[in-house]
């Protein structure tokens, strides 16, 4: 029969194991806002896309389980605070993010940005020709370092914030602000049911996206483990195709 000291060390030992293999079972919790056509809503609820079967692929490469949470951008940001989520997908450099979160170095996507506007409405080539105008963002987005480039704009520009990509564009046709700052993707669907004319674009620029892990998050070697996941996946060219619209 064990001794004492020997028991106690195979119970110490069992209850570190049991600990090790619950920590394991545990989903990650990765929080997003919708960007379609890369993350979008099916019926149920459920978020769907291109960007929802990448994570799939990723984390059955790192045999992890882990959960996907569709959340309004501000409710994002509260809950990689709080310890609640790990990770989320945004922009490069994001300054709000990277206070709370490490980002990644492997992009998963490109997003063009644009300054969308009526005909007739002078066009624009940089964001410094913005200042002293009204831009209409969506509230609680990042457009990584250009929200820094808007705020140092003398006269400084003012952003009037819309709660969705349908109603932006709206404030906009209805002389709202003369320019509307947004990625493309997310308005394609909106714009196409516009007549023809309607509305112009000029490119700013494209914006890759990362991972980022919430600096609460106990275990930061996933973000590595994630990075090497996602060159797996471009070097086989999986990535660029389900990417590709």
């Amino acid at each position: 029969m064990p001794s004492f000291p020997g028991r106690l060390c195979c119970l110490l030992l069992a209850l570190l194991l049991s600990s090790s293999a619950h920590a394991q079972e545990t989903p990650v919790e990765i929080v997003i806002a919708s960007i379609p056509p890369y993350i979008a809503i099916d019926r149920d609820g459920l978020p769907e896309g291109p960007v929802i079967e990448l994570i799939a692929r990723l984390f059955a490469d790192l045999q992890q389980p882990y959960r996907v949470r569709d959340l309004p951008p501000n409710r994002v940001g509260l809950r990689l605070i709080k310890g609640q989520a790990a990770l989320t997908i945004a922009s490069d450099g994001n300054p709000d993010l990277t206070l709370l979160a490490r980002q990644g170095k492997e992009p998963l996507l490109s997003m063009s940005l644009n300054v969308y506007r009526k005909p007739g409405t002078p066009a624009v080539s940089c964001l410094e020709e913005l200042a002293g105008k009204q831009v209409i963002a969506i509230s609680a987005y990042s457009y990584g370092n250009a929200d820094a480039q808007l705020a140092q704009n003398q006269p400084p520009t003012q952003k009037i914030y819309a709660n969705s990509h349908e109603a932006a564009l709206q404030m906009l046709l209805h002389g709202r602000a003369d320019y509307l700052l947004n990625y493309t993707e997310p308005l394609l669907s909106y714009l196409e049911d516009l007549p023809t004319g309607s509305v112009a674009a000029d490119h700013i620029r494209d914006i890759d996206m990362y991972w980022y892990l919430s600096r609460q998050y106990p275990n930061p070697e996933l973000l590595d483990q994630l990075d090497q996941a996602v060159r797996k996946q471009r070097a086989t060219g999986d990535l660029q195709r389900l990417m590709a619209f």
